[in-house]
């Protein structure tokens, strides 16, 4: 029987809140008390993050995976990893010459 209680006054709960959840849009905010008004939500974004790139590691030629790939004066391709922060980031991983 305790569970039985237990249970519908969990449920009874559940079912108020639900009920103020969907009445919130529809009553003006100046009825409500304080603990029930809550500040609109704002959208929230990542800061742009910027890398310097010498000209002298080579052209762009694409981006995939937080890394650029660059093409060399010498025909090698470059491969900068741009994930983590200044001064060691962006690094060049791997320098591939063709011969």
């Amino acid at each position: 029987m305790t569970l039985d209680r237990y249970t519908k006054a969990v449920l009874t709960v559940i079912a108020v809140a639900l009920v103020v959840i969907a009445a919130r849009p529809l009553l003006p905010a100046s009825g409500w008390p304080d603990a029930l008004q809550l500040a609109p939500a704002q959208a929230q974004s990542m800061a742009a993050r910027e890398a310097t790139i010498p000209k002298s590691w080579g052209k762009f030629v694409s981006y995939s995976g937080g890394n650029l790939q660059l093409e060399g004066s010498d025909r090698s391709v470059r491969i900068v990893d741009l994930d983590g922060k200044p001064p060691e980031y962006p690094k060049l991983k791997w320098i591939i010459k063709f011969e």
